[in-house]
């Protein structure tokens, strides 16, 4: 003979006899049928997910807010690095071409100025590959958070000095954070 668990069973109708003496003390009319249909139709509280609606309000705002600034800070930081990479290149770029055109033509730099162009376009060279290799990684981490945001049916806009979070479902505003400085009109990070 096998034995049936029924300890589910019991906690379920343990939970169904508290709703109906909770409606009863409340003096509210109640219908069997529905709370029994409800509550047979309900999944146990402990095989439920814990979903963002689960949350308060502003538990779920401070959440939205706080992965925004990640995002906001990874850019930041791709911007920086790209930066770095452009002008190591402008640098490079310019001191061979002097260096270049310097051995064309007639000596007319000081060897200090000559030994200096040809120390910044060897650090250039020795740099950029670095700087190129630091800007994709930095690039591949802003993208896997804000593919966070697409994943979770979100997306995010930045327009007039904010960075505003937009529900795809029925695009609505979920939340905003401002990215960029008044008075000075910079990046608040920077």
């Amino acid at each position: 003979m096998n034995s049936i668990d029924n300890s589910k069973k019991v906690e379920r109708s343990d939970l169904l006899e508290q709703s109906f003496q909770s409606a009863i003390n409340n003096g509210a009319a109640v219908n069997v049928y529905e709370q029994a249909q409800f509550f047979r139709n309900a999944a146990p509280a402990n095989d439920k997910p814990r979903l963002v609606e689960a949350r308060t309000s502003l538990e779920t705002e401070t959440l939205w807010k706080k992965r925004l600034f990640m995002l906001l800070e990874a850019e930041n930081k791709l911007l920086k690095v790209i930066r770095l990479r452009k002008i190591t290149g402008i640098f490079t770029a310019l001191s061979v071409a002097v260096f270049i055109f310097s051995l064309f033509v007639a000596p007319s730099m000081s060897p200090i100025a000559f030994y200096s162009l040809v120390a910044v376009a060897a650090f250039g060279i020795a740099t950029y590959p670095a700087w190129f290799l630091l800007s994709k990684s930095n690039r591949k981490r802003r993208d896997q958070i804000s593919s966070l945001f697409y994943k979770s049916n979100h997306e995010v806009e930045m327009a007039d000095g904010k960075m505003t979070l937009i529900n795809r479902a029925n695009y609505a505003s979920v939340t905003q954070i401002h990215i960029l400085d008044r008075k000075l009109g910079l990046f608040p990070n920077t």
